[in-house]
């Protein structure tokens, strides 16, 4: 497996992994609404099948805000879990993050999301902000938006982890 930035004929691919995760191309965090399938980012390439280009594995994508201080990680997937794939992605990110200037990197999950919650904490991310009732608000914009998520739990809040880089 390789990963490498977004390219042109990518995009195939990123429409589909966004609306099989997202729903839609257009993905709502903290209240803003990103148009992720244009958004800077790298994808997962599965090298065993090199005679074709390889396989697309995952992805991921990120918006550096205006400033420049901070980038968020918009989202973030995998066709293989439990194979590196999202920590490969993961690391890519941070570093594009970290070489265009920025010192903070954050996204955010659902509080249903258990196994997120940990996958970021184990790499390091840290618990920063509770966004309380921010998911009911963006379902009255985004309808395909489930009351309930993973494990039954109701979905109702976005949760901020962040991670500070060393820039020098």
């Amino acid at each position: 497996m390789h990963v490498r930035a977004v390219q042109p004929d990518d995009l195939p691919f990123i429409r589909e992994e966004l609306i099989r995760h997202w729903g839609d191309v257009g993905v709502w965090s903290i209240g803003r609404r990103y148009q992720a399938d244009e958004l800077p980012g790298f994808v997962a390439v599965d090298d065993s099948r090199a005679g074709d280009g390889g396989e697309r594995i995952g992805l991921v994508t990120y918006c550096v805000q205006d400033g420049g201080y901070q980038a968020e990680i918009v989202t973030l997937s995998s066709r293989r879990e439990n194979n590196g794939v999202g920590t490969a992605l993961l690391d890519a990110a941070v570093e594009a993050i970290r070489k265009s200037g920025c010192v903070r990197a954050y996204l955010c999950t659902t509080n249903d999301n258990l196994r997120a919650l940990g996958f970021y904490q184990k790499r390091g991310w840290r618990l920063a902000m509770l966004h309380k009732g921010f998911i009911e608000e963006a379902r009255k914009r985004k309808a395909v938006i489930p009351e309930f998520g993973m494990h039954g739990i109701r979905l109702r809040d976005e949760i901020e982890l962040e991670i500070f880089l060393d820039t020098a």
